[in-house]
């Protein structure tokens, strides 16, 4: 079964939140990339060692991102991101999708993004 990973901006589960300087947290899901079933596998939340959870500096995103490369997540979906941390992401082979309003809603057109595009996906 070949599966995907995404990790979600969100505080609630519902709405895309999070900026991702300032989030402090994910929901990870795992997606099915043939039946496209979506599996929730945790909420993670990235604080930096000194307890700082927000801010932009580079410990700090180099910290979020190695959180993200734990659980293998292929692509991040945030309400915004700054030019400087994307960079730093996608250096790291992370898709960076931004988007607005429901998770939901958002998840039916990655699932098409990811269909089309053709990712390596995980087995």
């Amino acid at each position: 079964m070949a599966t995907y990973r995404i990790a979600v901006g969100t505080l609630d589960g519902k709405e895309i939140t999070e900026h991702f300087g300032q989030s402090k947290g994910f929901r990870i899901i795992e997606i099915d990339q043939e039946t496209d079933e979506e599996k929730p596998l945790a909420d993670i939340e990235v604080v930096h060692s000194d307890g700082c959870g927000q801010g932009h500096n580079e410990d700090m995103l180099r910290t979020k991102i190695q959180a993200l490369l734990d659980w293998n997540v292929i692509a991040i979906l945030v309400k915004q991101i700054g030019p400087g941390s994307e960079r730093m992401v996608t250096k790291n082979g992370i898709q960076v999708l931004v988007a607005e309003g429901d998770v939901e809603t958002a998840m039916v057109r990655i699932k098409k993004f990811f269909k089309r595009h053709h990712f390596q996906t995980q087995d």
